[in-house]
């Protein structure tokens, strides 16, 4: 399914060791690839808290939600977090047990609270 929200991608540093990767429009098979690139280079550059910001999304398909797992285990010396405030998408994340994988946090403010 190829859905008219074009997927876009902001990344923020907002302090050394913490990079926020805020996602906007449909993260599906044809977003996956590049958002695959960006999570994996920020999680090779030794980053230690990766924050995946999903407020702006407005899909997430299984592609996009096996980037996330990936991206998980490759955080094996940091730890990555979602931020997510859309209720149907993180009941989800609870459905399928991904939200056990990584922390979700409601706000973006709270997950870098928790990346101190």
């Amino acid at each position: 399914m190829q859905t008219d929200e074009q997927f876009r991608t902001e990344i923020l540093v907002p302090r050394e060791n913490v990079v926020v990767l805020a996602l906007e429009g449909a993260v599906d098979i044809h977003a996956a690839p590049e958002f695959k690139a960006l999570l994996l280079a920020s999680v090779e550059q030794g980053t230690q808290q990766v924050i995946v910001d999903l407020t702006k999304v407005t899909f997430l398909d299984s592609s996009g939600l096996g980037v996330l797992v990936s991206g998980s285990k490759q955080a094996q010396k940091g730890s990555l977090a979602i931020v997510c405030d859309d209720e149907p998408m993180t009941n989800v994340f609870a459905m399928v047990g991904v939200d056990r994988i990584f922390t979700v946090f409601a706000s973006r403010a709270a997950a870098l609270a928790a990346a101190d």
